[in-house]
């Protein structure tokens, strides 16, 4: 898949600080964590994603003006039984995806579970959004978009309704996230350009959280 790079500042333009941050998603197995994570990354999605186990990391970048965000991404397993291992990955997270599917009303139910958990055992400013997955499937809703927006507004969530499938809205819920961080924090480091390519290198393999992550 080719790069596409933003244009180049004229005269070398200022230098771009670098802004990293840990993002969790976190949901019930099957709405489509790891699809809006690839779509995100890689651009692709595939009709028939395998479960994934404990964890999956990958990296991208957001660029905002003279900031790009670096968004270190634990894609995390959605079954019960790795549930207890959930505080390991949204720990020191400054950034959480709470993912539903709007065709299955159990899976709102368990984003809201999740919202608490995060609420009350997260980072105290982290910046959750809540993502209504698989909007392609409108004429199977379950979820209507108003009850989900309103729950949203009650507990300060960013929300959208997003399709991995077409990619509706699914770049845009990252840089809503990216857009609400403090940027005066997590600086990495700055370059001679703030802008540079939109997509990056990424990294699928499964890891358990070390040193990479803050």
């Amino acid at each position: 898949m080719a790069n596409r790079s933003s244009a180049q500042r004229p005269n070398g333009g200022t230098q771009g600080k670098i802004c990293q941050f840990k993002l969790v998603l976190l949901g019930e197995s099957a709405v489509g964590k790891s699809s809006l994570v690839l779509r995100f990354v890689k651009g692709q999605f595939h009709e028939y994603q395998e479960s994934t186990i404990g964890a999956a990391f990958l990296t991208q970048t957001v660029c905002l003006d003279d900031t790009t965000v670096k968004f270190e991404i634990w894609d995390t397993a959605g079954q019960e039984r790795y549930h207890s291992l959930a505080p390991m990955y949204y720990r020191g997270a400054q950034a959480a995806i709470v993912v539903y599917d709007i065709t299955n009303q159990d899976t709102f139910g368990r984003a809201k579970t999740w919202v608490k958990e995060l609420q009350r055992q997260a980072s105290p400013n982290i910046v959750i959004a809540l993502a209504g997955n698989k909007a392609d499937l409108s004429n199977k809703r379950i979820v209507e978009y108003d009850e989900a927006q309103a729950y949203a507004e009650e507990n300060g969530l960013l929300f959208m309704e997003t399709s991995a499938k077409t990619a509706m809205n699914v770049n845009d819920i990252f840089l809503a996230i990216a857009k609400k961080l403090p940027k005066n924090e997590q600086m990495v480091g700055s370059g001679s350009s703030g802008r540079g390519t939109r997509l990056v290198e990424s990294e699928s393999t499964q890891k358990t959280p070390g040193n990479c992550c803050k």
